[in-house]
């Protein structure tokens, strides 16, 4: 009995330690696998923003290869247009023009080739083309990419290209590092090249081969051995171009606890076993300083390249394999509907520069805290970045049901938040579309909900738009709109026009202009100023455009007074973004000097939204700007939410009221009481008024009733050129004369 029970346990012993060596040894395999595939995910998002980035250039060469300067085919106005536009971009590569030869002209007069061999030539969506790698112009190794231009005197046409040196694209495209030992390539066809951060590219021959062979796989691991020791390399491909990005890192940092295929099979004697615990043991305590940072270092950059890191919530990288799932399901889902919300939150740019980054960053979690809280089953959400959330719709029956879900979500999103002494109201932009109905891709749906989550924001904010496809050619309008309007003041397609503001008060006269500004595009015609003044806004072209508008305006006043016409002042519309630079005040001032004009004759006019959104800024610089003697107008009066409290603040002169009161006034609405109660404070006040949009001699009459003081509109004169306008002045300070 003794012998048997000694057995048992020597047995149980030997079995224990088997199992356990086993065990072991595969948990070790699962867990440099697990290491693997997150090393292989982060080079793949290092390539996937890559390509996302080649492809936006693409477009951008796209939309140069169709002005006028190119398309001409003279070098001497197409090479400045591309040095123009490069600064746009002061951090991206040269552009330049690309012969039928193959040779890249830079603005600068060097040139490249990207026809020399070993250049690999891929064709892109559109037409485009990609080279690389090509010598650039100064011996730096780059890429080329190009879009070909139809020349408009039918010679044969080149193209438009933008070198990108591959130093570059080291810098810019490789976030995280895999491991302090990391070594960074980019692969072209059979080319491979090493980057590195303090020098250029340096070719490394027969790397690509271990990768070509591997075509059908848009990113891996490869085990490879180079001077003796065992390497990993780690690779991803840019979709939609021949490039690959890839990281190698010695294998010893993966594979040190992993075991070998002798030691298992040695595993049925105990002996062996306890001997190979016992250097299992040693050899990971030799490498687990190592191994533990190694560890910690992958798993922080795959949750960052997975996960936003300020709201933790998955970010662009899991919505596009959240999509791609759903998409690839959805033959499946008998014909239910994909939704995605692409929400922008209102103004949040307003809470950063008044109160701080750290108070918007707990604002963006406390909001992200309140969309998430109103997901239901089938219900996703993302953070984009900034302030753009993602919700994801699965299984919807019809568009309707997508929209009311969207809309019940973004009411959960208006909860105050109160963040220590501030309570805040956030509001959502918001567009939404579906698969199929909308897109084919989730790159599409994507695209499609910013489309119309930019409607949205047109339309005031805190609303949801469903796309439509009449958004596709409104955006392609808005970017022609957008190249044009920057050559527009140079070859002086911008006109000014003048529409006559006139004293209708007992005892009063006096005629003022309002300077309005007109675009007569010679590609694109005429464009209307609600097209094209948001435009220039937005890309802050309205700091040019609106100081040769009030350089024009002055200079047309001064020449009126000192011809004698009965023109009393001249009327400039501001931008908020005119009244935020710094030194306007003194542009303003230069100008006057400049131009002779008196400043008790200009008056400058800006709205009450824009008063609003930087109040503490503009009040400043309107105190300034009256302390010249200019005159100060509030337009669109009684349209806005804070009156009241902006002519407390404000030394206001003339109060506008908006068209929009007026139109109504005659039929008894409650119109005509608030016009009367804005008349009645603007007369406690001491300031001017001025009804936009007269167009009835009944509506006028009711205006001199109501004590209004000044009246402009069609009844009156539409807006009229300098000549046309002269006319009018001759005729109002001789009503006689015809």
């Amino acid at each position: 009995m003794h012998r048997w029970f000694w057995g048992a346990a020597v047995l149980t012993t030997w079995l224990v330690l088997s199992v356990g060596t086993i065990v072991y040894q595969k948990q070790k395999l699962d867990e440099t696998e697990r290491l693997e595939y997150e090393a292989a995910a982060a080079v793949a998002a290092w390539a996937d923003e890559f390509a996302a980035w080649t492809k936006m250039r693409i477009a951008e060469l796209r939309v140069m290869a169709g002005t006028t300067a190119v398309r001409s085919g003279n070098d001497e106005e197409a090479l400045p247009y591309l040095a123009e536009e490069r600064t746009r971009h002061a951090d991206l590569p040269l552009l330049g023009l690309i012969g039928p030869d193959g040779t890249i002209v830079f603005p600068d007069g060097s040139s490249a080739s990207v026809k020399e061999d070993g250049a690999v030539p891929h064709e892109a969506d559109g037409g485009g083309m990609l080279y690389g790698p090509v010598d650039g112009p100064h011996g730096e190794t780059g890429l080329v990419l190009a879009f070909p231009v139809e020349r408009t005197d039918g010679a044969p046409g080149g193209a438009v290209g933008s070198f990108v040196p591959l130093a570059w694209v080291h810098e810019t495209f490789y976030t995280y590092t895999l491991t302090e030992e990391q070594t960074v390539y980019f692969l072209a066809g059979d080319a491979a090249f090493r980057l590195t951060e303090g020098g250029g590219p340096a070719e490394d021959p027969g790397l690509a081969g271990r990768i070509g062979s591997r075509d059908d796989a848009d990113s891996g691991v490869i085990r490879f051995e180079r001077d003796g020791e065992d390497f990993l390399l780690i690779y991803g491909k840019a979709a939609g171009t021949p490039w690959t990005l890839a990281a190698a890192a010695p294998g010893r940092l993966l594979l040190a606890s992993a075991g070998s295929g002798f030691w298992r099979t040695a595993a049925g004697f105990a002996l062996l076993d306890a001997v190979l615990l016992l250097l299992l043991y040693v050899f990971h305590q030799g490498f687990a300083s190592r191994f533990r940072d190694l560890k910690k270092r992958l798993a922080q950059m795959s949750h960052a390249a997975r996960h936003d890191l300020l709201t933790a919530l998955p970010n662009r990288l899991q919505l596009r394999e959240a999509l791609n799932a759903l998409i690839r399901s959805h033959p499946f889902s008998e014909d239910r509907l994909i939704g995605l919300v692409l929400i922008d939150l209102d103004r949040f740019k307003n809470v950063n520069d008044a109160l701080g980054h750290n108070v918007g960053d707990r604002l963006l979690i406390a909001a992200a805290g309140q969309l998430g809280a109103a997901l239901r089953e089938g219900q996703r959400l993302y953070r984009l970045g900034g302030d753009e959330f993602v919700l994801l719709f699965e299984a919807l029956k019809a568009p309707g049901e997508g929209i009311a879900e969207a809309e019940r979500v973004l009411g959960r999103l208006r909860e105050p938040i109160r963040l220590e002494h501030h309570e805040f109201i956030v509001t959502g932009s918001a567009g939404i579309s579906f698969y199929p109905k909308h897109a084919a891709s989730g790159g599409e749906l994507l695209r499609n909900a910013d489309l119309a989550m930019y409607r949205a924001k047109k339309l005031g904010g805190g609303c949801l738009v469903c796309y439509d496809e009449s958004m596709v050619g409104q955006t392609t309008r808005e970017v022609a709109i957008e190249q044009h309007l920057r050559k527009a003041v140079a070859e002086g397609e911008l006109a000014l026009v003048y529409q006559p503001i006139q004293a209708i008060a007992k005892g009063k006269c006096g005629l003022f202009a309002e300077a309005l500004l007109r675009w007569h595009s010679r590609e694109l015609g005429p464009v209307r100023p609600d097209l094209f003044i948001p435009i220039a806004e937005s890309t802050g072209l309205i700091i040019e455009i609106g100081e040769w508008v009030l350089r024009q305006a002055c200079t047309q006043l001064g020449m009126w007074r000192r011809s004698g016409l009965p023109i009393d002042r001249v009327s400039v519309n501001l931008s908020a973004i005119q009244l935020e630079q710094p030194g306007f005040v003194d542009t303003v001032r230069t100008i006057l000097a400049e131009t002779g004009c008196d400043p008790d004759g200009l008056m400058l006019e800006l709205t009450e939204s824009a008063v609003i959104s930087r109040m503490d800024v503009i009040a400043r610089t309107l105190r300034e700007l009256s302390d010249l003697g200019i005159l100060i107008a509030l337009d669109d009066f009684g349209i806005g939410y804070s009156s009241l409290s902006v002519l407390n603040q404000l030394d206001v002169d003339v109060l506008k009221i908006d068209r929009s009161f007026i139109s109504r006034i005659h039929d008894g609405s409650k119109d005509r009481a608030l016009v009367k109660v804005i008349l009645s404070i603007a007369s406690l006040l001491g300031i001017d008024s001025i009804a936009e949009g007269v167009e009835t001699e009944e509506q006028l009459e009711m205006l001199r009733g109501m004590q209004c003081t000044h009246a402009q509109g069609y009844l009156l004169s539409k807006p009229l050129d300098r000549a046309e306008f002269e006319r009018y002045a001759v005729r109002y300070r001789n009503p006689g004369l015809t």
